[in-house]
């Protein structure tokens, strides 16, 4: 047994399974695809659910893979122990009704020991209480010792989840050695000390359970194994846990360098480097895979995984941002399995700065509110059962809010001697979960599909629509939306039915994928006519036609014309295509960052998500526009073809970032300028989209911007509504044509400044002539001069000028004056510099004087407003100045 790494024992294994008729796969994305059970891929047989369900067709019925996973039920532990992780690669083999135990366990056996060359009594084996085949193959053809056989019972060796294909398993285990054992007489395989650890596990789907207790043999089992990457390389390279593996040690010691600390010095310190070292392995992959930090779904294990590792830097003294360093450490350690790293390495290390840079401000807000929230608790000795508790409720704000981890308040607060109330805290957790459950639901409308027709045995729809737009069908399914019929017909007084759900053997009615929307057009059969609405596919690849029978009765069998609406289909093609050049215009003038993050095409616009860090500025929208329509008004011709993967990598065709595709891909060429794989429809040549116009740009997550655009059509009625809008202005303006529009308000507005200048003049000039004309009714409280007054037909600004006028003549004036400018009244108190000397205050003054009209404001001390609601109460209120002012003089 030979020192090996983790890259090399990845390449052995994936060989080995080759040389026995395997077809190798790479690692599927971390997202799943079709399968909503799943935020993450989180085993090796995750992606392939649907092959092993039988629900399509594998590429090979012998596949091996080393799949990327992410597991976070754990996340807590991360760092506490040297045990837990949330990324690791999962090595398997599979068989989809091929081979069973008879070749597994013998292929297990021979990969360990032959290619690995691992002593045979180090391995112990453990099988299902009642599989004798296997306990039989292990030891009479194997040769295993019966002293090195365990049988466990349904919990540790029978493989289930639910309903459906499942099985006893046969686990692999590696003896690590008495000194990493307990030292107990009973210390054995199953042992929950160190000493046994599993390496490998075959599961053999051999029944099929119905959930509740029932198992059914299936005619043709199928295998499927995985055995953790980082497991056996602690095997092969003679070390103690994951964080000791080459490539994860590599990261390790690049955390010791930045944060200045030797690992396994300190406790605390060890915690953190171990937090830190997954949690980037984490979030690179993730990144790499297309997954943006966000507050819900996958975006948000992404964000906290980054804000975790974020903060456990800063607990290490590390007072800068740091987490793209370790970027580049994480993809040469890993890029031998998965180049696609090197590829985005750009990308990955924007997504991962600007996230650490935006919590490095975060961070600084929470804490201050954290420790004010602490500061309430500690001063108001708020308790629970003798303790001192944060609120649930808060803590939950601070961490909606401000994304500040529940882990870091509690250790926050316990060394302040508080505790937080954590159930109150899940409450408000799961309230979250439930709401965002419920918009979930609300948005899938696609559910019914799969479980109305699950249980259809006909062969899948096939699609024609890239071809013809008008095709002869059979119907092969009916439903009214709760069940499958045999037909359905209009009522007896001929009334429309809707949300009557078609599947036709063949269609040429697209459906709804990829952003593209779904075909409109009708179905015919005889005297029934059906709208349709809605096509969507369903994981079996039937084509369900959302409908409104018009007339008429379809059933079940019945041939039908069925024939879309081609007006509608070319605008969708038009957008589309459209989309594809806007693109490649995005990557060329804002960065080859730009990726797609998302887009929407219908008859009327489209809709492009892409990762970018900023604003696009008006200059480059403006140049994206020109390029796009340069492309479109040369006519390039739009090229499509089924190549296989490679050959299409080659000609440099975009892929969607994160998208796991077959051996065979759709391409669109757009002149050779735009190549994408793409499912979509599109126009012959760039000429049919007519013209392109970006209608907005703007913010749609963090990272992510969207620019919405149109095309054909959507341009002319932009510009009939355009052309209508500067038609309207012009009569207004009084404007002889269109083009002098501008000109035309241009010196309008100047003309209403002028205006606007003289009226402010004459506004000045008659508050000092009502100024001069006050000072002749004001009077003397102990020295302090009174002026006030009501003064209708004035506004704010005004009563403000003249209180500054009375300031200048009078310095030791105290002046109240109420205006009323027709749509509100307001009082203004100006205190001059000798009575504000002697303590008196405007925003005092007013709140006390205003009160008497029911009116409240507030101010500095020598200017202050209020509101006057009352205005009948407004000549008591300005005969009570005198007596307010000499209550409120220092004498």
């Amino acid at each position: 047994m030979q020192w090996t790494g983790l890259n090399e024992l990845r390449e052995k294994y994936l060989h080995f399974f080759e040389t026995k008729d395997h077809l190798r796969l790479g690692s599927f994305p971390l997202v799943p695809k079709d399968d909503p059970s799943l935020l993450l891929i989180n085993s090796g047989m995750a992606p392939m659910k649907k092959w092993f369900l039988g629900q399509e067709e594998p590429p090979r019925h012998r596949v091996t893979t080393c799949q990327k996973c992410i597991r976070t039920p754990d996340i807590e532990r991360v760092g506490i122990t040297a045990r837990h992780g949330t990324f690791f690669e999962m090595l398997g083999n599979f068989s989809f009704q091929d081979y069973f135990k008879e070749e597994v366990i013998p292929w297990a056996w021979e990969f360990l020991t032959k290619d690995l060359e691992i002593p045979a009594e180090k391995l112990y084996i453990s099988v299902y209480l009642d599989d004798d085949e296997a306990y039989d193959i292990w030891t009479k053809k194997i040769g295993i010792p019966e002293d090195h056989m365990v049988r466990f019972g349904k919990e540790d060796n029978f493989w289930e989840h639910g309903s459906g294909p499942c099985g006893p398993c046969s686990e692999i285990y590696f003896d690590r050695g008495p000194e990493c054992g307990c030292g107990k007489p009973t210390c054995g395989v199953g042992c929950d000390c160190d000493r046994y650890m599993e390496i490998w596990n075959l599961v053999f789907s051999q029944f099929d359970s119905d959930g509740n207790g029932h198992y059914e043999r299936l005619a043709k089992p199928n295998i499927d194994t995985g055995m953790g990457l980082e497991r056996l390389a602690c095997v092969m390279q003679g070390v103690g846990n994951l964080f000791e593996v080459d490539t994860v040690a590599a990261v390790l010691h690049h955390v010791e360098h930045i944060a200045g600390k030797t690992y396994k010095q300190n406790e605390k310190d060890d915690i953190s480097i171990r937090v830190i070292t997954d949690h980037i392995r984490s979030t690179v992959f993730m990144v790499s895979d297309g997954i943006l930090p966000s507050n819900e779904g996958r975006g948000y294990v992404l964000r906290r995984l980054l804000r975790r590792a974020a903060r456990h830097g800063r607990m290490l003294g590390i007072d800068h941002p740091f987490l793209t360093e370790l970027v580049d450490t994480v993809i040469k350690s890993s890029e031998q399995g998965y180049p696609e790293l090197r590829e985005h390495e750009n990308y990955i290390k924007k997504v991962i700065g600007t996230e650490e840079e935006r919590f490095g401000r975060t961070i600084d807000t929470g804490l201050a509110i954290l420790n004010n929230m602490i500061d309430k608790v500690q001063t108001e000795q708020i308790k629970s059962e003798g303790k001192l508790v944060l609120s649930g409720s808060d803590v939950f704000k601070l961490n909606d809010t401000f994304g500040f981890p529940l882990d870091l308040t509690k250790e926050i607060a316990s060394e302040a001697g508080v505790e937080v109330d954590e159930d109150a805290f899940h409450v408000e957790m799961n309230k979250q979960r439930e709401r965002a459950r419920s918009e979930r639901m609300a948005k899938d409308i696609s559910g019914w599909s799969a479980d109305l027709f699950g249980e259809l045995t006909a062969e899948p729809t096939r699609f024609d629509g890239y071809d013809t737009l008008r095709e002869n069908a059979t119907v092969v399914a009916l439903s009214d939306g709760d069940e499958l019929v045999d037909a359905i017909a209009t009522d007896a007084a001929g009334e429309s039915k809707s949300g009557v759900l078609v599947v036709l053997d063949h269609t040429p009615f697209y459906a709804e994928m990829g952003g593209q929307v779904a075909d409109h057009g009708m179905i015919t059969s005889g005297g029934a006519k059906l709208k349709v609405t809605q096509v969507k596919k369903t994981p079996k690849g039937y084509f369900v036609h959302t409908c409104e029978l018009l007339d008429g009765t379809i059933r079940t069998g019945d041939p039908v014309t069925a024939a879309v609406d081609e007006a509608r289909r070319m605008a969708i093609c038009r957008n589309h295509t459209a989309t594809h050049l806007l693109q490649k215009a995005l990557r060329e003038v804002l960065g080859e960052h730009v990726h797609q993050a998302g887009s929407y095409q219908d008859e009327k616009i489209t809709h492009f998500d892409f990762t970018h860090f900023s604003a696009v500025s008006g200059e480059e929208l403006a140049a994206v526009e020109r390029r796009v329509n340069e492309k479109i008004f040369a006519s390039m011709p739009v090229v499509i073809q089924n190549l296989p993967i490679e050959e299409a990598k080659k000609m440099g065709a975009m892929a969607l970032f994160g998208e796991k595709y077959g051996s065979v891909v759709r391409v669109v060429d757009a002149g050779g300028w735009s190549t994408e794989f793409c499912g979509g429809t599109h126009v012959k040549n760039t000429a049919q989209i007519g013209c392109f116009k970006i209608l907005s740009e703007s913010s749609v997550a963090a990272g992510i911007r969207r620019i919405e655009a149109t095309t054909g059509f959507g341009v002319l009625r932009l510009l009939d509504e355009r052309t209508d809008v500067l038609a309207r202005a012009a009569a207004v303006l009084k404007a002889n044509n269109l083009k002098d529009v501008a000109d035309r308000a241009e010196s309008t507005v100047a003309e209403l400044k002028e205006t606007g200048k003289e009226l402010d003049a004459l506004k000045a000039q008659m508050a000092a002539a009502k100024v001069d004309g006050l000072f002749d009714k004001a009077t003397d409280v102990d020295g302090v001069r009174i002026i006030s007054a009501y003064l209708t037909g004035t506004g704010a600004d005004t009563l403000r000028e003249m209180i500054d006028k009375v300031r200048d003549k009078a310095p030791n004036a105290v002046t109240v004056l109420v205006g009323s400018d027709g749509s509100k009244t307001m009082m203004a108190v100006g205190v001059s510099a000798n009575a504000k000397a002697r303590g008196l205050k405007a925003g005092v003054l007013v709140k006390k004087i205003a009160a008497i009209a029911g009116g409240n404001g507030g101010g500095k001390p020598d200017f202050a407003m209020a509101g006057i609601r009352d205005t009948s109460k407004i000549d008591e209120a300005l005969n009570a100045v005198p007596e307010i002012v000499k209550g409120e003089l220092d004498l």
